[in-house]
Parts: structure tokens; sequence; C-alpha cells
């Protein structure tokens, strides 16, 4: 990243003597007035983890401001709640509710026509089409291979728990989905499988142009980063 100008945040969750850590990224060339993208982390990242900080860098580097931010038992964060991010999921995906206020309220200084982009990995492509998908003052949504129902996965979550962070549940087909939401996955996913993909396009309607597929690449988007944020840029400067 050419000139990083980092700013340290703590987000503060209310009533909970709760600060959320993150980072407010730009450079000398970023405008005063720009859109914010909120980078969110895979399950057990952060926002020093490789795949946030290389989608962070490119954004910035092409004009946005980009907020990152630990969630609850990840990174910095993880000082004040402890590291058992199951027994705090549903926290987890509601508190992205919370960093978008904070923008809207803090940083409208900066923030250029209120645009707010969601991007995110994993865990961070399903807190989008949940809790994401409710806030309408969000602009864009781009999740990389998200997962479609919390039932499937290996830990065995209480059922009103899996109702609270499975995007099926918040999923609802409107023609104005196409001009909000870009969805990715690689067939050879061995964490989330690609299946997901079909089973998302299909519950929101989605145009084939908002849909983006690979073969290879694996859940890191390995050999395709540079496509996923050339095709992540055109999708948000067409908001």
């Amino acid at each position: 990243m050419n000139s990083v100008e980092i700013e340290n945040i703590d987000i503060p969750i209310k009533d909970e003597n709760l600060f959320l850590k993150g980072t407010i990224y730009s450079n000398p060339n970023t405008p005063k007035k720009a859109p914010f993208i909120i980078n969110l982390a895979g399950l057990l990242d952060h926002r020093e983890s490789y795949f946030v900080k290389y989608f962070t860098e490119k954004f910035v580097d092409a004009g946005f401001y980009v907020l990152s931010y630990d969630y609850r038992a990840h990174g910095e964060t993880k000082v004040q709640t402890g590291s058992r991010w199951d027994r705090m999921a549903v926290q987890i995906f509601s508190d992205i509710q919370i960093v978008i206020d904070w923008v809207l309220t803090h940083q409208s200084y900066s923030l250029l026509k209120e645009k707010i982009i969601l991007f995110g990995r994993s865990m961070g492509g399903a807190i989008i089409l949940t809790q994401g998908f409710l806030n309408k003052k969000v602009k864009a949504l781009i999740a990389l291979c998200a997962r479609y129902d919390y039932h499937t996965t290996t830990i065995k979550f209480q059922e009103e728990i899996i109702q609270k962070i499975s995007p099926k549940y918040f999923l609802k087909n409107d023609p104005s989905n196409n001009k909000r939401i870009l969805i990715a996955h690689c067939k050879d996913d061995n964490r989330i499988p690609f299946s997901n993909l079909s089973q998302i396009k299909k519950r929101l309607g989605l145009n084939a142009e908002n849909v983006i597929q690979f073969e290879t690449g694996g859940h890191s988007f390995k050999g395709h980063r540079e496509d996923i944020f050339d095709a992540s840029l055109k999708f948000i400067k067409k908001i």
C-alpha cells in the first residue's frame, strides 16, 4: 500500500463496556469525501490477516476509505471478550449494524453521499447476507464464498442461533438485488461447498452477471484475487 494512513478506532457497543477494535485506512490520494468499504474477515481471521489486508490495500489504492475491525473473540477485540467465538456468534453477526451506524454518525465528514459498501469472505460473507442484507443504508453487498445454511457446519449450533446467522432466513427475492449484490465462489472450495453459491443465487433471484464462479482457487480464491477485485470495482462504480 502506497503511503498508507492508518487511524485506529474503537467502536463502542452500547451497554456492554466493549469496544470493537478497528482501523480506517486511506492514503494521501484519497479524496476528502469517498465511499467507505467495510472489509469483513472470515472466521478466526482479523484485520491484519493476509486476505483482509490484500483487499484493503487494493481498495485504498483505488480511492476508497476502508474500515476493517476485529469481531468479538477475534484479533485485538479478543482481549476484552475471550476467544469462545461460538458463544458470541449471534452478536458477531449483529455487530455490523453498530459499525454501519458508527460510520454514518462519526465519519460523515469523509463519507461520500452515504455510500457504504460491505465486502467480505466466508463468515464475513454470511454476515453481509444476513444483517448487511437487512440494512438498506448499505449501497452494495459483495459476499465471497458465503455459507447459505449453518445447519451444514461440523459445529452443531442450537437451532435458535442457526436461525440468526444463516442467510437462508434473511434473503428475499427482489429486483433490486441485482443492483446491490455480487457473490462469488470457487468450485474446489474445501471449506464451504460450492453448492452454497447456487442456493444463494436462486434465493435472491440474481442475474448471471451478479454471480462469479471459478473452477479452481479454493477458499482463498488463489489465482483469482485480482479478478475478484476488478469485478468488485466495476460493480461498485455502478452505484
